[in-house]
This record gives C-alpha cells, sequence and structure tokens, in this order.
C-alpha cells in the first residue's frame, strides 16, 4: 500500500506517464484548480445539495494537515482535463489509505446492514468522520471523540437505524452512570458506543465475536474493571463461565446493558434493597436447581428473618444477599476464602455486629421454619419464639388499649348528649 503522503507524487506521476501514449504530458488538477469553483458557497449538485468546500477548513483537518490532494480521495478525477468535472463522482474509497480499518468495516453490522438494503454504502466513512473536515479522533471538534461520539451514533440509531430493541433502548445510555460520568465529568475514559461495541468492526450482539456478546462481555468491561474481572473469574460465576455454562449471570444480567446506573441509585438492579429480588432470578428458579444443584427458597428464607423484613420496608443498611456472599468475588461455603465459610463468618457478621462470637454466626439463615433444629440451634430457636410472642403481647396490648379508650370516648359522648 502506498502511504498517505505519498499519494499526490503517485497521482502526478501516473499522470505523467499516462500522457507520454498520447504525446502530451499531463498533470492532475491542483486544490486550488478545485476550490476556483468549489469555494462558492452557492455551488450545488444536480440535486440541489451544496457542494462547496471551505479551504480553510480542509487546510486544518487531518488530510489537510497531510498535505492530501483533493485528487489523491477523488481519484477518478485525475486524468480529467476537462472542467467542470462530469457528475457524480465514484465514492471515495477511504480503505485506499486505511486499510485495516476498511477491513474491519467490511466485517461489521453496519456494512451487512448495507447489503442487505442492497445498498452497497448505506453507512459511509463520513456519517461518522465528516468529509473535508475531518479531525483527529483526539481532537475535541472531532465527532468520534469521546465526548461527542455518543451524539454522532444517535444521528442513525435515534432515527433510520432502528434496531430490535429500539430508539428507547438506545437513549437509556444518557441515563447511565458511564454517561454522566463522561458529559459531567468530562472524564474520556468512560464507556461509550465505541468501547463497548467497538469501532470499525462493530457487530451484532448474537455475533459470537461481538465484543458485547455473552462470550466476550467479560473482557469488555473488564479492560477497565480490571479487579472486577480478576474476581468475578475466582468466584462461582466466573468459574462457570469459563466452562461454558450460558446459564451462568454476567455483567449485563445484574447491571443492565445501555441503562446501567449506580448502586446508590434507586432505579439500579444493584440498589441494596433490590439485590435479593436479583439473585432469586436464578436461585429461586426450580429448573435451574435441578440442573446445578443448587437450593430453592431463598427469597422466602430470607424475607422471614429480620434482615429480610428490614429490607423490605427499604432499610438499606441491613445485611443483603451481597452483604454476607460477596458482590463479584462469590465463592462456595466450603472454600477457604468465602465470607460465608464457617471460619470466617463472625468476620463476616461482626461488619454490622460488632464482637460477634462463633455462635452468634452460627445462626441459621437460609433454613425453612420445618428444617430448623431445636437441639442444634437451641438458643436462637427459642429467642426466636419469645422474640415473636413479645411482638405479639405489644400489639395486642396497642389494640386493647386503643379499643378501650375509644369505647370510653363513646361512651362519654352518649352520656353527655
Amino acid at each position: 500500500m502506498i502511504g498517505r503522503r505519498g499519494i499526490g507524487w503517485f497521482s502526478v506521476l501516473f499522470m505523467v506517464f499516462s500522457g507520454f501514449g498520447g504525446g502530451v504530458i499531463l498533470f492532475c488538477q491542483s486544490n486550488d484548480d478545485c476550490l476556483a469553483c468549489h469555494a462558492d458557497k452557492e455551488l450545488k449538485s444536480e440535486a440541489g445539495k451544496s457542494v462547496q468546500v471551505e479551504g480553510e477548513t480542509y487546510k486544518l483537518s487531518v488530510h489537510g494537515q497531510a498535505g492530501l490532494a483533493c485528487t489523491d480521495c477523488h481519484a477518478d478525477l485525475a486524468p480529467v482535463r476537462d472542467f467542470p468535472h462530469a457528475i457524480p463522482l465514484q465514492t471515495v474509497d477511504c480503505s485506499v489509505c486505511h486499510d485495516r480499518a476498511g477491513r474491519e468495516f467490511q466485517a461489521s453490522v453496519h456494512a451487512q446492514a448495507g447489503h442487505e438494503l442492497g445498498q452497497e454504502n448505506a453507512v459511509r466513512c463520513s456519517d461518522c468522520h465528516g468529509t473535508h473536515d475531518i479531525r483527529p479522533s483526539d481532537d475535541l471538534d472531532s465527532p468520534v471523540f469521546a465526548l461527542n461520539l455518543p451524539a454522532t451514533c444517535e444521528k442513525c440509531h435515534l432515527s433510520k437505524a432502528i434496531t430490535a430493541k429500539g430508539p428507547v433502548f438506545v437513549r437509556l445510555y444518557r441515563e447511565s452512570i458511564h454517561f454522566k460520568a463522561l458529559q459531567k465529568s468530562g472524564l474520556t475514559m468512560s464507556a461509550n458506543c465505541a468501547h463497548c461495541h467497538g469501532a470499525h468492526e462493530t457487530k451484532r450482539v448474537s455475533d459470537s465475536s461481538s465484543l458485547v456478546s455473552r462470550k466476550n462481555i467479560i473482557q469488555t468491561c473488564g479492560t477497565c474493571h480490571v479487579g472486577i474481572r480478576r474476581d468475578y473469574l475466582e468466584g462461582v460465576h466466573g468459574k462457570d463461565y469459563v466452562k461454558g455454562i450460558k446459564d451462568v449471570p454476567v455483567c449485563t444480567d445484574c447491571h443492565s446493558e445501555h441503562d446501567i446506573f449506580s448502586p446508590q441509585d434507586l432505579r439500579s438492579k444493584v440498589y441494596a434493597t433490590r439485590i435479593a429480588e436479583l439473585c432469586v432470578s436464578c436461585h429461586d428458579n426450580v429448573a435451574l436447581s435441578r440442573q446445578y444443584g443448587f437450593l430453592t427458597s431463598r427469597m422466602k428464607t430470607y424475607s422471614e428473618t429480620f434482615h429480610g423484613t428490614a429490607s423490605k420496608f427499604g432499610e438499606t443498611r441491613v445485611a443483603n444477599c451481597a452483604s454476607c456472599h460477596g458482590y463479584h468475588d462469590i465463592r462456595a461455603s466450603s472454600d477457604p476464602l468465602s465470607s460465608i465459610n464457617p471460619a470466617n463468618l463472625p468476620k463476616t457478621c461482626g461488619r454490622c455486629h460488632p464482637g460477634a462470637s462463633r455462635r452468634f454466626a452460627e445462626s441459621p439463615i437460609h433454613v425453612l421454619p420445618t428444617e430448623v433444629t431445636p437441639s442444634r440451634y437451641r438458643a436462637s430457636h427459642t429467642v426466636k419464639k419469645i422474640y415473636i410472642l413479645v411482638i405479639v403481647l405489644i400489639i395486642s396490648t396497642m389494640v386493647i388499649f386503643v379499643a378501650a379508650d375509644l369505647l370510653r370516648r363513646l361512651l362519654e359522648k352518649t352520656k353527655h348528649g
């Protein structure tokens, strides 16, 4: 492939040597020759579209800075002698210089979408990068600069390119923690469209080679969240993921896709009071429990505890699934590093209950009332019974007191007319 700076000389040499055959030496047009017409703001194509080119704008572009001539891109004009030239011109082939990007694009969903519609160039390089004003991707004014990329993608994905999930799904990204970090905090390393879907190599989610397919999503998210990826892969979910088990939860199952919210956001699927509901979507699934051999009734047994009851009423400081089992590094209770390993339970419970003893930590949690053996958990079983009895007595006393007071007031009202 010929370098970008060498294409102009190639065009000149081509014209020189091809001119020898006709006995005339021809030279391709210079940029100034082209701008003699195209600098005119009133110049339009037969379709009525402006074909003006701002000379200074082009000079400031990445191509202008590299010294490329108009005919380096519009190669079909190189042998033209008579102007104005015929229209329309051939579509510019950017892959002549950008061969790698060209190969990636041809394998992408954008190129495939064009083929399916019978349009070879349904999506063009210029749709994302611009035409004569192309800037480097790290230029603040470039449409593919990190801060500008979401708006660039939305130009199509909110109107022309309607996906299966629709424009509402696309727009959800603007509510996410990633977008807020990008726009409000200016953190350009925060995930944008290209970070997750790729730039020129964007694939359908159903494509196993896609960056956001279940097969690759851990690696994609882990590119930024390196520590979390390590913890996940060391846990029970990650080990099953590596084995290729498709039912195991991945990042998007727990955190969603475009609408990823902070765990402190009430809308987040991993908000403190919603974690139990999220976990039992799998762990109370009878079909999955039979296939993989884990216990069900996790929500029932959690809800009947003080922790579950308090969480149901909106208490965020009370223990939930992640408080005891961990977040990403969830391990089996038999694992010495597990937070619910018998040897580690006093420390785990001690996060909320300072000074928790081993006996305190051994109190049953995920057991149905019929599964509790009083001889083994006599103390905790007795305390629970007394606790329930006291609650019943207090509530009954309050009801009786209120009823008696109402009766007294009615009798006095009747007595005094």
